[in-house]
């Protein structure tokens, strides 16, 4: 039986004032919210590391509670990436292509953005560009109905570009991410030798 909105929100509502635990909960976040909004202004160093602890200490205790549950999670999600690398969707496919569109433009416009780091987007989303470009052609003159994955996938060629197309998308993602670990380490080495030196 599908419930209304107002049914869902009334028994959310039951559930967080139904008992003192769930009172005390929403208190606990509620203040958790507070100190966090707070300390935007007050910029207090400690409270970051504070809360990243607790959430990994969140983390680790439902690891601990529920095994085999987060084994499951973990097998499905690596089989989920496997299929998609596999038989990729082509619904996922279009939406990396606008992702892509997006971080050119960005790149484009942006000031903030390194020439290190613009030169390296420029290049992954214009290999990716050609590649759905060249996906494009493939689907033309193959006269392939491109929502069906049956066919679509039938042929080698296709599937290839696709495969490639996403490799570019999970390299840039890799290097973007460590990219971004090293500026932030950086950073924080930078303020630490100057501290020292003062």
């Amino acid at each position: 039986m599908e419930l209304g909105i107002v049914q869902k929100m009334k028994i959310i509502f039951d559930l967080l004032f139904s008992s003192f635990m769930s009172i005390e909960l929403i208190l606990l976040f509620f203040l958790l919210f507070l100190l966090l909004l707070v300390n935007i202004k007050v910029k207090n160093k400690i409270i970051p590391f504070i809360f990243t602890f607790l959430v990994v200490i969140m983390l680790i205790l439902f690891t601990l509670s529920f095994p085999s549950y987060v084994i499951t999670c973990l097998d499905s999600f690596i089989m989920k990436v496997m299929d998609y690398y596999y038989f990729p969707s082509t619904v996922a496919y279009f939406f990396i292509l606008v992702f892509m569109a997006l971080l050119f433009i960005i790149t484009m416009f942006s000031k903030k953005i390194k020439p290190i780091k613009k030169i390296f987007n420029y290049l992954c989303s214009t290999l990716f560009f050609l590649f759905f470009s060249l996906f494009t052609s493939l689907v033309f003159i193959n006269h392939i109905d491109i929502q069906d994955p049956v066919h679509l996938y039938e042929n080698q060629n296709i599937l290839t570009v696709v495969q490639l197309s996403n490799f570019i998308l999970l390299f840039w993602i890799l290097c973007t991410l460590f990219y971004s670990l090293y500026l932030f380490f950086k950073k924080k080495f930078d303020k630490s030798e100057k501290v020292e030196e003062n």
